[in-house]
């Protein structure tokens, strides 16, 4: 099995850590990260994907890559 990423990041605008709580082991996998993401996410229904993030802490604001 592959290893996965522990999404540890932070706000690029005032620094929080933006790692969120522990995924149960048996459900990694299939979220690809070992940790849930703590970032806000913003859809757009006509481009149907997340395509900006906002801090929690901050409410900094980015655009998805």
């Amino acid at each position: 099995m592959r290893k996965l990423n522990d999404s540890k990041e932070y706000c690029s605008y005032c620094g929080a850590d933006l790692q969120g709580d522990l995924i149960p082991e048996e459900k990694q996998y299939h979220y690809g990260s070992t940790h849930f993401t703590k970032k806000i996410g913003f859809s757009s229904i006509e481009e149907d994907r997340i395509v900006k993030w906002q801090c929690p802490d901050c409410e900094w604001k980015w655009e998805r890559e």
